[in-house]
């Protein structure tokens, strides 16, 4: 499948797409199987990549692969190969799939090598899809896969994996993202002191987490929040900077694999299960329950509250939430059960029950940073001193 041609981008070739078909090619011939080749490419630009550059400018992070797969590869995809008489649907996702005896939905789950686990990007994919579909991968680790491939002599057994957004390739991202977002330099402030430290190149180049690249600086400082009303791009001194860690956040508009939200939530009460907040991360302990709506998120920011053991939500003043959050099918409030770095306003938060996938939501905005909390006690202690 092609998805996207970078021979008409500014100066392109950025894409590995002709070496991924050659490569395709030799392994079918190899095989004694037929290889199709379908383009997506306009299908692509209208349900992932228009929706991937409209976020970035508005100073979000979002995943095209959760899109793709939920838009091109498990739907426009798996519809022509049933449609040109495909028994099952095959892909090398490292994952697996659960089918219960007792019936009901088919259920994802995380793949054996745990490195290499692809359940992350798969959890905007409904269930029904998942009946016709084949993860041969999920129960083997990439060794294994590498090992196999070798032993039937394909020509891609020692081909390097393929890593990050496939249309960037090797770029840095602020060049690629600069040919279709406008960028305007604007000021990076140090969360330390209110202190600027030189302009950014725009705001759409910098993510939560990562290091800021300001030359002229004794040490490396990293993102800790953006502005974006005001094009400023937050940052701290250092990887393990306080004002990187919070421990709650607000999704927006979750997606459940089975269709329908766990039964816990449904009974409005709250879910204790696992996250990860980005593909690799670790699995980590979170309690999730719904909002009742955004309001009560923007009374509880106007109010400057947000209790542990309420509803009510207050962000980070590094991150405000965006004006153009929605309620959708719904608004989770995630408290982690210890402090986590880099919460990113429009990246996937995958729940799980176990190794089971139950969904994915959209990180809004993340909750006040340890750097905040910090500050709040300061605040309260030099408070009570002077009464």
């Amino acid at each position: 499948m092609r998805n996207w041609d970078a021979r008409d981008e500014a100066g392109g070739g950025h894409c590995s797409a002709d070496q991924d078909y050659e490569d395709a090619q030799r392994v079918c011939e190899h095989l004694g199987i037929k290889l199709h080749h379908l383009d997506y490419q306009k299908k692509y630009w209208t349900q992932v990549f228009e929706n991937f550059t409209q976020k970035f400018a508005m100073g979000l992070t979002p995943n095209p692969d959760l899109d793709c797969n939920q838009h091109i590869k498990f739907d426009a995809l798996l519809e022509n190969a049933l449609q040109m008489g495909a028994d099952k649907f095959a892909t090398g996702h490292y994952a697996r799939l659960s089918r219960p005896q007792c019936g009901g939905p088919v259920q994802l789950l995380r793949g054996i090598d745990e490195d290499k686990d692809q359940s992350y990007f798969l959890a905007s994919v409904g269930s029904a899809a998942f009946e016709r579909v084949l993860f041969p991968l999920g129960g083997l680790t990439k060794a294994q896969v590498r090992d196999l491939a070798l032993s039937e002599g394909l020509v891609t057994a020692t081909k390097r994996s393929s890593a990050g957004i496939c249309f960037v390739g090797r770029r840095k991202f602020r060049d690629f993202i600069s040919e279709y977002v406008e960028m305007e330099p604007g000021p990076f402030v140090c969360v330390d002191g209110n202190t600027h430290l030189g302009l950014h190149t725009g705001i759409a180049a910098y993510t939560h987490g990562q290091r800021a690249g300001i030359s002229g600086v004794p040490k490396p400082f990293y993102v800790v929040g953006k502005d974006v009303q005001n094009n400023v791009v937050y940052v701290a001194m250092g990887a393990d900077h306080p004002a990187l860690f919070c421990t709650s956040a607000v999704a927006g508009d979750p997606f459940w694999i089975s269709g329908s939200p766990p039964k816990q939530l449904q009974d409005g009460q709250p879910l204790t299960c696992m996250f990860k907040a980005r593909y690799r991360q670790s699995l980590e302990r979170c309690t999730v329950c719904f909002l009742d709506s955004k309001n009560e998120v923007a009374v509880s920011q106007s109010m400057g509250v947000a209790g542990k053991h309420t509803s009510e939500f207050r962000s980070s003043d590094f991150c405000r939430p965006p004006h153009t959050l929605e309620e959708g099918t719904g608004l989770l409030q995630i408290r982690f059960e210890e402090p986590t770095r880099a919460i990113t306003p429009g990246q996937a938060l995958v729940l799980y029950d176990g190794d089971v996938c139950l969904g994915a939501s959209v990180i809004a905005y993340p909750g006040p940073s340890l750097f905040e909390h910090n500050q709040l006690q300061e605040e309260l202690i030099q408070a009570s001193v002077n009464i």
